[in-house]
Parts: structure tokens; sequence; C-alpha cells
């Protein structure tokens, strides 16, 4: 069952990190972590959009989450948001 929405993605400028920004469909859930750092070949294929499964987040392999507080403070100078 999909039960996660794709919010938003940013990419750095050399475009091997992406940052992606997850919620739940659900609005009455929360999740621990909703930003999530993926580096190489470890960055998934998702669009922003696209709802997921628990278990397909569970299969990727982040170097980084965390709960996002505002762009300013989480996303760094050199990424951009994906189109």
């Amino acid at each position: 069952m999909k039960t996660i929405r794709v919010k938003n993605i940013w990419l750095n400028d050399s475009g091997d990190v992406s940052i992606i920004l997850l919620a739940p469909i659900d609005t009455t859930r929360t999740l621990r972590n909703d930003l999530f750092w993926y580096s190489g070949d470890e960055c998934p294929d998702w669009q922003r959009g696209q709802e997921l499964s628990d278990k397909e987040v569970l299969a990727t392999h982040c170097y980084k989450r965390r709960k996002m507080q505002s762009v300013e403070d989480d996303i760094p100078d050199d990424c951009y948001m994906a189109l």
C-alpha cells in the first residue's frame, strides 16, 4: 500500500547527491525523518509527486536522514530544486 509521497527533490551542482523530502499521504500520520540524502548509485529514481510504500523507502540506502526544519537550514547552497 502506498503511504508516502515524494514532496520535493534537490540535486547538488555536480549531480552526485539527491536530497529528497517525503511526506505521508495520510495527514494524520507523521514521519520521524522526512528528509533523506542519497549519493551516487544509491540515488533512487523517484519523481516529485510519486507515491511510495514504506517498504520501498526502507529498501533504499541513504547516507543521512533527519526531520526537515527549513530550506535555509537543511538544503546546502550548492543544491537546486529538480524540475
